[in-house]
């Protein structure tokens, strides 16, 4: 099979910059939510470190209820602590088929208000050379509704930014 000129480039771990400098990608950021389009993009993390030979992190935030969340009864501490335990074993599962495919990835999960700010706040502690996230893939009224948190953090990313649908 021809690899396409641009796979080249990237193999390369190298693109030229206007100012003559060297672009290189040692880390890459993948943040997931565990839905199918997340895992998408997570098997393109992978796949997109090792020709790099760069550090993966995957990185799920596990969002924290706010007031909005609650209801009459509010959230009990078994129910969040059921969430946090299911979103560490999901992530457990993730790096283990990752590092089948790639033994320079590690996972992080952390708790957040905001996970888009999370996301963003990661990116920038692990000095990503690369952050990949995915979008729900609304379209239409849905996409007008409730908007896109991809759309967000890719404005305010503190590195390049890929989306994968």
């Amino acid at each position: 099979m021809k690899e396409n000129t641009n796979t080249a480039t990237l193999a390369e771990n190298s693109l030229p910059e206007s100012s003559g400098q060297k672009f290189s990608v040692d880390r890459i950021l993948a943040a997931t939510d565990f839905s199918p389009n997340s895992e998408k993009a997570v098997a393109y993390a992978v796949q997109l470190a090792r020709r790099l030979g760069a550090k993966l992190t995957l990185l799920h935030v596990v969002p924290e209820p706010s007031a909005a969340d609650y209801s009459m009864e509010g959230i009990s501490i078994q129910e969040f602590q059921g969430w946090e335990d299911e979103a560490e074993k999901k992530l457990a599962e993730l790096l283990t088929r990752a590092k089948l495919e790639y033994g320079e990835v590690e996972a992080l999960k952390v708790r957040a208000l905001h996970p888009r700010e999370q996301i963003l706040r990661a990116a920038t502690d692990l000095s990503a050379d690369l952050l990949i996230i995915s979008t729900h893939g609304y379209a239409g009224w849905k996409h007008f509704l409730f908007g896109s948190d991809a759309e967000k953090i890719v404005e305010h990313a503190p590195c390049p930014a890929l989306v994968v649908r």
